[in-house]
């Protein structure tokens, strides 16, 4: 215990449970690209592509001020709040206007200063765009957004970057086939412009910031089969600050929706697909920094990104799924310029769209395989406008929209992952926002813009991306990878294990979801074992029947959908055909699926389970069109399903359907059929299509009480039904895993009683299982936290621990007779003891004042003569105790 002395004329404070006083005289103190985007239309790739199409303002032009307004939308997700930027003086949302396609630029010497660009959309019931802008001064908490950069006039494409001196730019496409820049010198407040800058459709752009002969330059690309000017060029530079542009130059095999950035050395790499969309490209200029020559591209690579770009996906039907990425690590660390291409392209196979990332080590000349950075299960879902920035230390964060929530594909959820070990490895994909859904509020054009951006720093990474949580398109502001909130990325949480992470996937377990409540992720629940996750869901299986997702009628401990009774991995008597069949193609048959985009991969059984029955087999590499059915209908019969015997049986089955695609699409229907009496009459079980989120592909589950359609007897067959009767859409089922349960959860109490103490016996009741009532673990004892443990299956009666010395006691003089105590909270600590002594030992310390409840108090007793002391002491106390005076001090007059 260190102490101190109050005298007249001097004041010394020491930071511990005991201060002495001495006495003071004085105290200091609307594109319409063609669509590619499933695999059913790749061996018909875009020839052009996204193109801008301006359309004329509007005959009489709409005014902000005249335009309804309402609550923006407060959005959050975990910690992690989306701020909206396109809002009013008062900070209330527009109604009926749309904002869409965002960039972002931050300066480099005060990232308070940022400013997002946008397509802005007056009113959505015209698709007459300008170039919107807001900024932000304090680090994007709040926003400004003052209009267009030019009113009246045309402007898409817009992206947006800033130069080393904190100048911001802002290039923007007028026309399919010119784009201009403005420049703020003032952080947003004012813009020259427009400066005339050459371009294209499908424009991006970038500074140089490295400090090298080529610092402040910028560089301009676009699509070349919408040149400015001569045919082929597309890319310029400027070497005067914005001022003027070169060129424009041609550069070797024109990538597409691409973008550029700068390496450590000044070096310029361009990214893009083929102009013919079916592969990608990597370009680096090693001389385009040096304003004294002409930029030449000395390398050109063909890259596989392990998948395709693509436009017209369900959750953007009129617009890109994402553009392509590359950003080169300028860190002093050993992953120092590495390049990274990183996309949302349609792999081969069923699913749609994935984030996959390559990576460079050696300045462009070869390249990793592609490495998929969402880790969603089930493969049918959109992972689409995938973007990617690399952070000062080398860290690689990636954001991207998710659909794996919605089997419909139409709501999203915009997820994070990151990498620190150079996209060999990513973190868990972490949700951070709140669904929406990205077919709301298209302003005359079927389509939420084309990109989003993003801008790494040391804590995380800041986001400008669009969104429909007003019912409407609007551009938001978001911080991510700091998913705590404490100040520090995550990984920095992890990996000096100021936050646990006990699956090891890169997120704090305090941000992880814990849909039962015990206090541990979801994750590690499955991976210990203390909870099961049979259908691979990664949700505890007690939490899909508790949100009602899944059931398990029968109680045995496995949801319904994995009470399987025939997995198909073996042929235990299905029939193929009927009489009047007349598929010519597409014909059941049992097989390991070959996928496309309307055919599964995969079976549904978990490994090693690999068969199922599909409607003909696909060819690798092939298209969606190979071995779909055609010519009329195929049918399927199960073997015969003796149910005779259970109680209560239910029937299911895991089906796939697909009949969205193709020349006629959503033309035809999926027939489940049963029968009781060995196939001579037959029910309806359900029809599938021909429109919904259930037929577009993707395994589904289907759970049916047969006594509902028909007798349980010893004679059930299901028969599965699927046909192209229409104009030729591309039609395909699958069936697997099926699923024969007893309803009838009991017979006897022990039939219901899951053994664990915590929830108490269940018993049996008419058939049904009763809860149990949980135990009374109450001990009497006030002091003690009365819980059960479900690890230990008992009860359990905690009392808290005796506080610990309060520390950082400290003083003040408010006045030359009131002395102002404070101290450390002591989180054990109810409240407070203050004792009050003038002997230097301590030994004379009496009560002075009792059940203090907050940490200050002040004495305004007896002030010490000029060379004497005062001592104060304060403890904590709560149910248990009273915590020690340091110094194994005892009070010669304790408090009552």
């Amino acid at each position: 215990m260190r102490h101190g002395v109050l005298c007249l004329n001097a004041l010394i404070v020491l930071l511990a449970s005991l201060v002495f006083l001495v006495a003071p005289s004085a105290l200091a103190e609307g594109e319409d690209p063609s669509p590619s985007g499933r695999d059913d239309q790749k061996e018909a790739p875009p020839v052009e592509g996204h193109k801008e199409v301006p359309v004329p303002p509007p005959s009489v032009p709409v005014r902000r001020s005249d335009q309804p307004t309402a609550s923006r939308a407060v959005v959050m997700r975990g910690l992690h709040e989306s701020i909206q930027v396109n809002v009013d003086s008062l900070n209330n949302n527009i109604v009926g206007d749309a904002a869409n396609e965002p960039s972002i630029a931050i300066d480099p010497n005060n990232p308070d200063n940022i400013v997002i660009g946008w397509r802005q959309f007056d009113s959505i019931t015209s698709s007459f765009r300008q170039a919107g802008y807001a900024y932000s001064h304090d680090g994007g908490l709040t926003w400004t957004f003052p209009g267009v950069l030019e009113p009246g006039q045309f402007r898409s494409d817009p992206v947006l970057s800033a130069d080393s001196l904190g100048n911001f730019f802002y290039y923007s496409l007028s026309t399919t086939t010119s784009a201009e820049m403005f420049i703020s010198r003032d952080s947003g407040l004012t813009w020259e412009g427009p400066i005339g800058a050459f371009g294209g459709d499908k424009t991006w752009m970038t500074i140089d910031i490295t400090g090298g002969i080529g610092n402040d330059n910028v560089y301009a690309l676009w699509n070349s089969q919408f040149t400015c000017c001569a045919p082929g060029t597309d890319f310029t530079r400027s070497i005067d600050g914005g001022q003027t542009y070169e060129g424009p130059f041609v550069m070797p095999q024109h990538p597409k929706w691409g973008t550029l950035d700068v390496g450590p050395d000044g070096e310029l790499f361009v990214t893009g697909a083929t102009l013919d969309g079916g592969s990608h490209l990597v370009l680096r200029s090693s001389n385009a920094r040096d304003p004294l020559q002409t930029p030449v591209f000395e390398l050109a690579r063909n890259i596989d990104l392990g998948g395709t770009t693509s436009s017209s996906g369900t959750p953007n039907p009129g617009g890109l799924l994402g553009q392509v990425w590359v950003a080169v690590d300028r860190s002093s660390s050993a992953t120092r310029g590495n390049v990274y291409v990183l996309g949302s392209v349609n792999p081969p196979g069923s699913d749609p769209l994935d984030v996959h990332v390559i990576r460079s080590t050696d300045g462009g000349q070869t390249w990793s395989s592609p490495t998929r950075v969402n880790d969603d299960r089930s493969g049918s879902a959109y992972q689409w406008f995938g973007s990617m920035s690399v952070a000062p230390d080398g860290r690689i964060d990636v954001v991207w929209n998710d659909t794996r929530e919605d089997a419909s594909a139409e709501n999203s959820e915009l997820y994070y992952s990151y990498s620190t070990d150079a996209g060999l490895t990513w973190s868990a994909g972490l949700p951070v926002s709140p669904s929406f859904n990205s077919l709301l509020g298209h302003p005359q054009q079927n389509k939420i813009g084309d990109y989003y951006h993003m801008i790494s720093d040391a804590d995380g990474a800041a986001v400008a991306y669009s969104a429909t949580f007003n019912g409407e398109q609007d551009v938001y502001f978001l911080r991510v990878g700091d998913c705590n909130a404490n100040g520090a990325h995550d990984s920095l949480d992890v990996a000096n294990m100021t936050s646990t992470d006990c699956n090891e996937n890169g997120v704090p377990d305090e941000c992880e979801p814990d849909c039962n409540g015990n206090d541990i992720a979801d994750g590690c629940d499955i991976d210990s074992g203390t909870s099961d996750d049979c259908n691979d869901n990664q949700i505890p299986d007690e939490c899909d029947v508790s949100s009602g997702a899944s059931q398990d009628c029968n109680n045995d401990g496995l949801l319904d959908e994995c009470d399987v009774s025939d997995d198909l991995e073996t042929d235990q008597g299905w029939t193929v055909g009927a009489p009047d069949d007349t598929a010519t193609t597409g014909v059941w048959e049992r097989v390991d699926p070959v996928g496309t985009s309307a055919q599964p991969e995969d079976d549904h059984t978990p490994a090693p389970g690999v068969f199922c029955f599909v409607t003909g087999q696909g060819v690798p590499g092939g298209s969606a069109g190979d071995n779909d059915i055609d010519g009329g209908k195929t049918t399927l019969f199960s073997p015969v399903l003796d149910v005779s015997g259970l109680l209560d049986p239910h029937i299911g089955y895991w089906r796939w359907y697909s009949n969205d695609t193709g020349a006629s699409p959503n033309e035809d229907v999926f027939m489940i059929d049963i029968s009781d009496d060995g196939g001579e009459t037959w029910t309806n079980v359900e029809t599938v299509g021909p429109t919904g989120s259930e037929a577009s592909g993707g395994w589904f589950f289907h759970l049916f009480r047969v006594e509902d359609l028909v007798t349980p007897t010893a004679n059930v067959v299901l028969r599965f039904v699927a046909a192209d009767e229409g104009s030729g859409s591309l039609v395909e089922a699958a069936i697997d895993d099926l699923v024969i349960t007893d309803c009838q959860e009991c017979l006897f109490d022990p039939d219901c009683d899951d053994g664990v103490f915590c929830n108490g016996i269940e018993a049996c009741l008419e058939g049904s299982c009763q809860s149990g009532t949980a135990p009374d673990c109450a001990d009497g004892d006030a002091c003690t936290v009365d819980s059960c443990d479900p690890v230990l299956d008992a009860c359990t009666n905690i009392a808290p621990p005796v506080p610990s010395e309060p520390a950082n006691l400290l003083m003040s003089m408010s006045s030359e007779t009131v002395a102002d105590l404070t101290w450390d909270v002591e989180p054990d600590a109810e409240s407070y003891d203050l004792y009050r002594g003038a002997r230097q030992d301590a030994s004379d310390l009496a009560c002075f004042q009792t059940g203090l409840t907050t940490n200050f108090t002040s004495d305004d007793g007896l002030v010490p003569a000029p060379n004497e002391a005062l001592f104060h002491a304060v403890a904590g106390l709560n149910c248990s105790g009273e915590s020690p005076l340091g110094q194994e001090r005892v009070a010669a007059d304790p408090c009552p």
